[in-house]
């Protein structure tokens, strides 16, 4: 049992979890747009079909390749993660002795065993997708992601910058992911997408850039906090993260100015409601607008404790509150109308 506890802790169950929800309630989002389209439709007599479809079936989990796309992200997830604690293994031995996994539980061996495994099933899971959909866009992500996660924890994690800008573009573009799957693949008449034509890619298209956005500068802000929190097992690693080149005051700054540019538009559209489809009911443009309101508390929340605290706990407590704002704002998708 404590094998089996720790595996699941070198693969980051949690973090696995948070990008299912992520891929299933933007899923959401894209089927939501076309139920919406299917009443417009009804009123000129054309067939509901979409209408038949169960909240599971909306959210993905009744589409068998949908739910193969999940699998291949979380397995080349599982890989990255496994392969970053692989490369941080003298550093998590000074910032975080208790937690170190591999060599202690896990051997150095099995991680890299089970690290080509999970990336050879994704990457074939990614291939079957292209060929059958007809969208090699899918296969493609996937190989970027893959390198870009061996690469990050060899090389650019302790590169300036640049580790930082990597995770924080392979959060983003989950969501984009899932666009991508929507707008460019091949599907049957069984698919809650419906017709994938271009009303839908221009429909949709700048809801999913706001919220990659989004997702790529808090996931930017958190990677420099949680720099922050690992100075010293980075230092003995001789990293040149932002907080070591430039100290702590100037990296304060810096993610200050990135948090305002997170909060500023954020705030801006809870209080002017006009931005918000006049296609969502009451409940749900309140639910939308509530969830919203909750990421804003919990980025103004970490934003206090990064500025106010200075040991590394608190670094870490703040990045906890960023999460929590991740999650509220990827529950808001289900909620987004057009």
């Amino acid at each position: 049992m404590q094998i089996i506890y720790q595996f699941f802790r070198l693969i980051r169950l949690s973090n696995l979890l948070v990008i299912v929800l992520t891929m299933c309630l933007f899923y959401g989002l894209l089927s939501n747009y076309h139920l919406n389209r299917q009443y417009t439709f009804v009123e000129f007599g054309t067939p509901a079909d979409l209408l038949n479809f169960s909240f599971l079936d909306r959210i993905g989990l009744g589409d068998f390749n949908f739910v193969l796309l999940i699998i291949s992200v979380v397995l080349i997830a599982a890989s990255g993660n496994i392969i970053n604690d692989y490369f941080d293994q003298k550093a998590d031995r000074v910032n975080k002795p208790d937690r170190v996994i591999i060599d202690k539980y896990i051997k150095r061996r099995w991680a890299i065993f089970l690290n080509w495994t999970f990336n050879g099933i994704g990457f074939m899971i990614a291939f079957l997708l292209s060929y059958r959909l007809e969208n090699w866009w899918i296969l493609g992500i996937s190989f970027i992601s893959i390198n870009l996660l061996y690469f990050y924890s060899a090389i650019y994690k302790r590169k300036f910058l640049s580790g930082n800008l990597i995770i924080a573009f392979l959060t983003a573009i989950v969501p984009f992911y899932v666009f991508i799957y929507g707008a460019n693949s091949n599907f049957g008449n069984d698919s809650p997408f419906g017709l994938n034509d271009q009303i839908f890619i221009a429909d949709n298209v700048l809801a999913i850039i706001a919220y990659c956005a989004f997702a790529f500068f808090i996931n930017l802000i958190r990677e420099i906090i949680k720099d922050m929190a690992d100075v010293k097992g980075d230092l003995l690693l001789q990293s040149q993260t932002f907080p070591i080149r430039f100290g702590f005051a100037k990296t304060k700054t810096f993610i200050g100015a990135l948090y305002l540019l997170v909060l500023v538009p954020l705030i801006y559209y809870v209080i002017d409601g006009m931005f918000i489809s006049t296609g969502q009911t009451e409940v749900t443009k309140s639910l939308f607008l509530y969830l919203l309101l909750f990421v804003i508390i919990m980025l103004i929340i970490s934003l206090v404790i990064t500025f106010t605290k200075n040991r590394p706990k608190s670094y870490l407590l703040s990045s906890n509150f960023i999460k929590a704002a991740m999650l509220f704002g990827v529950i808001s998708a289900l909620f987004y109308a057009q």
